[in-house]
């Protein structure tokens, strides 16, 4: 007994095979349209105000006048990086720098993990959610408001740390224009703003 094969049958070519994915995806679209629409707004929002700056960066290769815009500002090369690499400054600004994302790799990531750790341990649940938020809010405020709140905290003239200070018979103190508590102002007001953020990440994964 013999059999019939169909020998008319032939494989999609590679250009059906795209037209056949398109109309797929197309489909897919369709089917989830709302879910696409929901994603709208994230995706605005990041061409806006993430991909579209990114021009600006020819402002480097300018000599940028903000009456004469990008488009028609003098364009210069390379001039500005010549001019930084060759400052007397650079190496001190550069070795700050390193400083300053050291100082970031050895306080500032391990903290958050430690609150996390302690926060774990806490048992009573009102008193778990209250210090979660306390120590979260900080990471909504601008830089602007942090950095205005550790000036009323810290100015030599009325600052409430120098007036806390001075009420046990210290000196007053000038933390905003010493060198020394430089460094340490900046971690605090990073710690203070960013741990928050952090440590409710961190004590989810735990």
């Amino acid at each position: 007994m013999e059999t019939k094969i169909d020998t008319a049958f032939s494989p999609p070519t590679g250009k059906e095979l795209q037209e056949r994915m398109k109309k797929k995806k197309w489909a897919q679209i369709k089917k989830n349209k709302a879910l696409y629409l929901m994603l709208l707004p994230g995706i605005l929002y990041f061409v806006v105000f993430k991909y579209v700056p990114m021009g600006g960066l020819v402002i480097a290769f300018q000599d940028y006048q903000p009456f004469l815009g990008i488009l028609d500002s003098p364009f210069v090369g390379m001039t500005h990086f010549i001019r930084l690499f060759t400052e007397d400054t650079f190496m001190m600004l550069m070795r700050n720098t390193l400083i300053m994302f050291f100082l970031n790799i050895t306080i500032s990531f391990p903290f958050p993990i430690l609150l996390a750790l302690l926060l774990n341990e806490v048992n009573n649940r009102r008193l778990k959610k209250s210090i979660q938020t306390i120590i979260y809010l900080p990471h909504f405020m601008s830089w602007v408001i942090v950095v205005s709140i550790f000036y009323v905290l810290l100015t030599t003239e009325g600052g409430v740390i120098n007036n806390i200070i001075e009420s046990f018979g210290g000196e007053r103190i000038a933390f905003l224009t010493s060198k020394a508590w430089l460094r340490p102002m900046y971690i605090c007001q990073y710690l203070w703003k960013g741990a928050g953020w952090g440590t409710i990440v961190y004590l989810a994964a735990i």
